[in-house]
C-alpha cells in the first residue's frame, strides 16, 4: 500500500485528518515486538555501526570522505529494523538498477565536495577508487524504494515521491529564517556574519549548491530514515509527538558525541551545549512537526536536515535571527497541541501491497 503524502488545508490542524493520513500509510510491525525493544534495537543498531566505523577508521587514518561512511547508522538501522522478516527473501533485480544507476551520482557529488574543498577552484573532480566505498550507502539506502520487501520498500517509497508544498517548506526555511531578518538588518546597518565564501558571487552560490547536494546524500539521507522515519514513527505510537521530539533528541544528540570529538576543531563545551540542547531541542521539534504535517515523508525531513546543515554555512545572516527557530518551535507545539497523543485511529497498520 502506498503512502498517502497528504496535507492539511488550514494552519490549525485538523486531528482527525492527521489520523487518516498517519491510517493511510504503512509502518509494518512483526507481531511480538515492543516499543522499548525497538528503541533499544535501533539505539544499538545506530550507535554501533556509526561509532564503531567512526573511531577505528579514525585511528586507521582514513581520510574524511571514507569516515563519511560511519553516518550511515540510523539509515542502517531503520532499514534493518523496518524490515518485513516473515516475507520470503527474493531477488530484485530492478533494486540492484536502481543501485547501479544512483551510485555513479553519490561518487561523483562526494567527488566533487571533496575536490571543491580541497582546490580553491574546485575543478577538476578528481573521481578516486575509495570514494566508491561511502557513496555505496546513499545509494543503497534509495534503491529500498525498489526492494521486494514490504517493510524495507515503505521507506523507499516515504523518500522518493512527488514533491509537495512541503518539500518547498524544508527547502526554504532556512533560507528564509536567514535572508529576511539579514537583509531588514542590514538595511538599518546590523552586522551580519559572513562566511568566508567572499560575499554573493558565482562561486559562493556554486559552493552552496554543491554543499547542499552533499548534504542531501551523505547527512540528511544516512540519518532522518533512522531518526524520523522509523524511531519517531515508533515512539508517537505511544507517546505524544512533543515527548517523542524529546525521546528521539536524545539518542540523536549523543549519537554525534565521536564525531563533536574527533573533528579537525573541537567544540568547547559551551557550543558543545548551544548545538545539541539548545538548539537541537527546537530544531527536533520543528522536525517531527514537519514530518507529521508532510505525511510521513521521509524525503521532507531529509531536504530539511540538509537545508539546516548547509545555509548558516554559505549564506550572510543577522544573528539574532536564529531566536525564530525557538519561536517557530512553540508556534508548532501550541498550533498542533503536540503534548497531546495522535487519536488512537492514527495506528500504523501492518503494510500491504
Amino acid at each position: 500500500m502506498i503512502c498517502q503524502y497528504t496535507t492539511c488545508r488550514r494552519m490549525t490542524i485538523d486531528r482527525n485528518a492527521m489520523a487518516a493520513t498517519f491510517a493511510a500509510s504503512d509502518v509494518p510491525v512483526e507481531s511480538g515486538r515492543t516499543l522499548t525493544r525497538d528503541y533499544a534495537a535501533f539505539v544499538a543498531i545506530a550507535y554501533g555501526f556509526t561509532w564503531t566505523l567512526l573511531i577505528a577508521g579514525v585511528k586507521l587514518g582514513w581520510s574524511e570522505d571514507c569516515l563519511t561512511l560511519s553516518g550511515a547508522g540510523p539509515a542502517v538501522a531503520a532499514l534493518m529494523l523496518s524490515r518485513s522478516w516473515t516475507t520470503p527473501v527474493r531477488f530484485s533485480g530492478m533494486r540492484w538498477l536502481w543501485f547501479f544507476s544512483l551510485l555513479p551520482i553519490c561518487w561523483i557529488v562526494l567527488s566533487l565536495r571533496s575536490s571543491w574543498w580541497s582546490a580553491s577552484g574546485g575543478l577538476p573532480v578528481h573521481l578516486k577508487p575509495l570514494q566508491l566505498v561511502p557513496a555505496l550507502a546513499p545509494a543503497w539506502i534509495l534503491s529500498s524504494v525498489a526492494s521486494t520487501n514490504a517493510g524495507v520498500r515503505s521507506v523507499g517509497r516515504r523518500l522518493l515521491h512527488p514533491p509537495t508544498r512541503w518539500t518547498a517548506f524544508a527547502l526554504l526555511f532556512f533560507p528564509l529564517l536567514l535572508g529576511i531578518p539579514s537583509a531588514v538588518a542590514q538595511a538599518f546597518g546590523a552586522h551580519l556574519v559572513w562566511p568566508g565564501l567572499g560575499g554573493v558571487t558565482l562561486v559562493s552560490a556554486a559552493t552552496a549548491a554543491m554543499s547542499f547536494f552533499s548534504n542531501v546524500l551523505f547527512a540528511g539521507l544516512l540519518e532522518e530514515p533512522g531518526w524520523r522515519g522509523f524511531l519517531l514513527d515508533r515512539l508517537q505510537t505511544r507517546f505524544a509527538p512533543l515527548a517523542a521530539s524529546l525521546l528521539v533528541w536524545l539518542p540523536w544528540a549523543l549519537w554525534h558525541g565521536p564525531v563533536d570529538y574527533y573533528r579537525p576543531v573541537r567544540f568547547t563545551i559551551v557550543q558543545e551545549i548551544l548545538l545539541r540542547v539548545v538548539f537541537l531541542i527546537p530544531l527536533t521539534i520543528i522536525l517531527t512537526w514537519l514530518y507529521n504535517r508532510s505525511g510521513r515523508s521521509i524525503q521532507v525531513v531529509v531536504l530539511f536536515h540538509a537545508a539546516m546543515n548547509t545555509f548558516p554555512y554559505v549564506f550572510a545572516y543577522y544573528q539574532p535571527a536564529w531566536f525564530v527557530v525557538f519561536v517557530f518551535a512553540a508556534y508548532a507545539v501550541i498550533t498542533d497541541r503536540m503534548w497531546s497523543r495522535i487519536p488512537a485511529q492514527a495506528r500504523f497498520p501492518k503494510a500491504a501491497d
